[in-house]
């Protein structure tokens, strides 16, 4: 059949159509999880489980030092020079490998901290976070070997690991939940994804066959600019959302924040769908390019083939929004439907601004990184404290749309001056 040839025929679609499939999966996946999660703790369970998703993005960034971009780049670079590729892949393990293991000691040696942090009106002691210091190095180690996976294009194994993580992921979360309600919940944001270690440790075996503990600090040295841009955002990023969320609850209740972590869980499924392309596709391909021309091209197939499809997927959320939420979560989040339409409307604008954001990692423009994310998340936060007690959540959701619709904009213009040089 001729879609069948014209897949076969463009890299890009081929990529994409197998995306889909993983996507497809991770969606289901989560989409039971969401609803599981919804049933058993509810819109207030939600709100500390956002928390602690925060919570452990910006520990996720904070141990893997913000150099998951820069291993994508040179893994890709090195791709003509075996050996450098293997010193340098054996490093990033070393070295990242160490600082996992000391950030969960941290985790757990602080416990006593973090739940009046994140955990506030919900009562339990300090053994949770002895779990989750247990299961985070498993975890952290397991988004390096992906990040490795991803630099050597090795397409297909990725797309597997991140299918089968989800469908075990989804039955550990199911069965922690329904054994132990809200803190099965907690306990499941980092143990579920944590069992994709296994399966990226399978795909890589032969790469790390002659694995043998080593540091060149040239190449970490390199990385480091990577790390201050992922840091300044990631970790950043994280705790603005987590202050975004406290001052929603000293404003409007617990309930509010629940509803809200429930449409960041909606975008979170869609999102895979375009997060994990531009890291498959379209950020090596951006590592490669090397002329305005190439760059060109990269951002033409992405605005004009993948947003059209991102955005038909939104208009189609929007009008089957009722039953949607209804079916995803229960009866009781029948009011984000309210406030649905900011959320696709800011989440659209994110979609287009993210290329160009990554396209700061793929060129090392560190500065201009820091001061365009950096000033988006200020903008962010100053919207939500002025619209948050007028408005609700209402009033976030205007701050998120308006915020990107900005960073966007920005990120054009910006584009346009470089090249106009």
């Amino acid at each position: 059949m001729k879609w069948r040839h014209y897949i076969k025929e463009h890299e890009l679609w081929r990529i994409t159509s197998l995306n889909s499939l993983s996507v497809l999966v991770r969606m289901g996946t989560g989409l039971i999880s969401a609803k599981v999660v919804a049933l058993c703790i509810g819109p207030t369970g939600m709100a500390w489980v956002g928390n602690l998703r925060n919570f452990i993005t910006a520990v996720e960034n904070i141990a893997t030092l913000g150099m998951t971009n820069g291993i994508v780049k040179y893994t890709t670079e090195y791709r003509n020079d075996p050996n450098t590729q293997v010193a340098f892949i054996h490093t990033v393990l070393t070295v990242l490998t160490a600082v996992a293991l000391m950030t969960s000691l941290g985790i757990g040696s602080l416990a006593v901290l973090w739940n009046p942090m994140l955990l506030e009106g919900y009562a339990t002691d300090t053994s949770l976070w002895w779990w989750i210091a247990v299961a985070l190095p498993w975890y952290l180690v397991s988004i390096i070997l992906v990040t490795i996976l991803n630099g050597l294009e090795a397409f297909r194994q990725v797309v597997k690991i991140q299918t089968l993580g989800a469908i075990l992921g989804l039955g550990i979360t199911v069965g922690l939940v329904y054994s132990y309600a809200t803190w099965g919940a907690l306990l499941a944001v980092v143990v579920a994804p944590a069992v994709s270690f296994g399966l990226s440790l399978w795909a890589l075996r032969k790469t790390l066959q002659s694995y043998r503990p080593r540091v060149q600090w040239s190449f970490i040295r390199n990385l480091s600019h990577f790390s201050l841009m992922a840091l300044a955002s990631s970790v950043i990023g994280p705790w603005v959302m987590i202050l975004i969320r406290k001052k929603l609850i000293a404003f409007h209740g617990l309930d509010q924040a629940g509803y809200w972590e429930a449409l960041n869980r909606l975008s979170g499924f869609y999102f895979v769908f375009v997060t994990t392309l531009i890291g498959l596709y379209f950020l090596p391909k951006l590592v490669q390019s090397e002329s305005r021309a190439e760059d060109r091209e990269v951002f033409q197939a992405y605005y004009g083939k993948i947003i059209p499809l991102f955005g038909i997927g939104l208009l189609l959320i929007y009008l089957l929004r009722n039953p949607l939420i209804t079916f995803l979560y229960t009866e009781e989040f029948q009011p984000i439907t309210s406030v649905l339409v900011w959320q696709l409307l800011g989440d659209f604008c994110k979609a287009l601004a993210l290329l160009l954001g990554y396209r700061f990692f793929a060129k090392r423009q560190t500065l201009q990184f820091l001061i365009t994310e950096l000033g988006s998340l200020a903008l962010l936060y100053v919207l939500c404290s002025l619209w948050i007690p007028l408005y609700g959540l209402h009033g976030l959701l205007y701050a998120y749309a308006l915020n990107y619709a900005v960073y966007f904009l920005v990120l054009v213009l910006l584009y346009r001056f470089r090249q106009s040089q």
